[in-house]
């Protein structure tokens, strides 16, 4: 395979690494799904006694699913292949008869976090780099593989509610904490942790019962009522539909993208046909680009003009003057 590499243990357990080739980082491109359905046909035929699901790059897990194929899309037919294509992927995944971890280190977001969520294990390594979120909604779309109906069963309706609806992130101890998570350890200790878990098997997490309430139709659509009057303050379902498409997703169909109908303005179809997931993803590309041009660069600065001077603006200011600029 190109993109991933296979071994299996003594144990008989399936360590399965993710090192896409060509890139510094993970993403999961339609070539990169595509060897791993080939993969979990492989183990359908002669099943492991467990799965592990990692990466093979030294930044992090995985980096969200392929933003240049996404931009790409251009008709209504090509998205809903799109998230059809991940969605069946990971419910392939979430109904493997054997055990599945995912073991995280660094960023996993997006179609990263949500290939981790259909696993039954996530175990983290408790590092200032490992951060988790879903932050598709920053880019004008939403999580369509999975993360709308998954992420809400772990921490329940509020929390879920409260990454989707900004994108932000969570580092490994947060994680933990609210619940996305199994297992926060240090590198160090990682792999046994990995393989005591595997041998355990603990049953999967269960939200408690106050919490696991927000899942009931009725409180949904109270806890989506209350969220949607607060996006509202911050912007225009016209404007800005992706929070709107999220909370209607999550109320009317379970999380799942592929039963929305395509003229419904919570369909991915129709989120691709607004101008705002162009521009935004386009914003993206260009803060990529921006990022690789100041790798390559060998410019130092001497003389550094700071505009504004609150509260950003005066630390800028002062870390500059302090280091003699």
């Amino acid at each position: 395979m190109q993109h991933w590499n296979f071994t299996r243990d003594a144990d008989g357990v399936a360590w399965l690494t993710l090192d896409k080739a060509g890139t510094a980082t993970n993403t999961l491109s339609a070539a990169v799904l595509a060897e791993f359905n080939e993969t979990l046909s492989e183990f359908e035929r002669v099943p492991p006694r467990a799965l592990v699901i990692r990466s093979g790059k030294a930044n992090g897990f995985i980096a969200v699913a392929d933003v240049d194929e996404f931009g790409a899309i251009d008709t209504e037919a090509g998205a809903t292949a799109l998230v059809k294509r991940g969605w069946e992927t990971f419910e392939r995944l979430a109904g493997a008869r054997y055990p599945t971890l995912a073991l995280v280190w660094g960023f996993c977001l997006g179609g990263g976090l949500e290939l981790a969520l259909a696993c039954r294990y996530r175990v983290v390594v408790d590092d200032p780099g490992t951060r988790l979120g879903l932050p598709e909604v920053l880019l004008g779309i939403v999580p369509g593989w999975g993360g709308i109906k998954r992420l809400p069963r772990l921490v329940g309706g509020p929390a879920a509610l409260d990454l989707l609806l900004t994108g932000k992130t969570v580092d490994a101890r947060k994680a933990k904490r609210l619940g996305i998570v199994d297992e926060c350890v240090p590198q160090r200790i990682v792999d046994n942790t990995v393989r005591g878990m595997l041998r355990a098997l603990p049953s999967p997490r269960r939200l408690p019962f106050p919490v696991s309430l927000s899942l009931n139709p009725i409180a949904r659509r109270i806890i989506a009522w209350q969220a949607r009057k607060a996006v509202a303050k911050r912007a225009q379902e016209e404007h800005y539909p992706a929070p709107y498409a999220i909370l209607d997703l999550w109320t009317r169909y379970d999380g799942n993208a592929l039963a929305v109908p395509a003229a419904d303005p919570a369909s991915v179809p129709s989120l691709i046909r607004n101008p705002t997931a162009a521009n935004l993803i386009r914003v993206f590309r260009l803060q990529e680009r921006l990022k690789s041009l100041g790798k390559e660069g060998d410019f130092k600065a001497t003389h550094v003009h700071v505009v504004g001077a609150g509260t950003m603006g005066g630390d800028i200011a002062a870390w500059c003057a302090l280091r003699g600029l």
